[in-house]
């Protein structure tokens, strides 16, 4: 009978050990309580008539690029820390800010106050080692998209939306490389009628918010550099 006993504390004993471990490896991967580990940011911006090309958004679309998010990132295969507080909510945005928001950081798909909460609990918490507060971490990826100028990046490689002339990747990698300084910017395309259209881009960022060559690894879903994409208009 104690021989019972012994062996039922063991055993309950390494399920406790196992179930640390598990869990322990889960928010390590997550950045949980320790958002000082990444490495760099990822700032996505996104063009909502390629997006929409495939999605019901609301209208009228963005005639501009847009921010999706600010994300830290490793520099390596393992996942981005992710939800760094445990509980999180966001005050109401006002005033200026709120106004550039709406213009520079729109849900395409409605709901813009539930969009701007849902990026930064979810990514702007792992950041607040430089960006401290929820202003800060939004006010610093409306700058950076202003410095990313995209309209001058486009201009540079000769590209202007138009859902019926395809380019080159490497018209656009020059471009970015020229105006921003930058290497290894990540493209994100979708498949529309037979065409691979351009719906997203993904540039690095330095924790002191200036651009930087980006790692080779992946950075999330790629284009095919080999072929030639498309920058649809807002008729499309």
């Amino acid at each position: 009978m104690a021989l019972s006993r012994l062996w039922q504390y063991v055993i309950a004993i390494l399920v406790f050990n196992i179930l640390s471990v598990i869990v322990w490896s889960l928010f390590s991967k997550s950045g949980f309580g320790g958002n000082e580990k990444y490495d760099y940011l990822l700032l996505a911006i996104q063009w909502a008539p390629g997006i929409c090309s495939q999605k019901q958004c609301y209208d009228p679309l963005p005639t501009r690029w847009t921010l999706h998010g600010l994300w830290p990132t490793f520099d390596d295969k393992r996942s981005s820390p992710e939800d760094c507080e445990s509980s999180c909510t966001l005050d109401p945005l006002s005033g200026h800010l709120k106004s550039e928001m709406e213009e520079k950081w729109p849900n395409l798909y409605g709901g813009d106050a539930s969009f701007w909460e849902h990026e930064y609990c979810k990514h702007g918490t792992c950041c607040t080692d430089i960006l401290s507060k929820p202003t800060d971490y939004f006010k610093a990826a409306l700058k950076l998209l202003d410095i990313a100028s995209m309209n001058n990046v486009l201009s540079a490689a000769g590209i202007s939306p138009n859902s019926g002339k395809s380019h080159s990747f490497l018209s656009m990698d020059n471009a970015v490389s020229e105006i921003l300084k930058v290497k290894n910017v990540k493209y994100v395309c979708a498949e529309v009628n037979g065409k691979q259209v351009l719906t997203e881009m993904r540039l690095c960022v330095h924790k002191s918010l200036s651009f930087m060559v980006c790692p080779s690894k992946d950075t999330g879903r790629t284009c095919d550099k080999s072929k030639h994409f498309y920058l649809l208009s807002d008729d499309s």
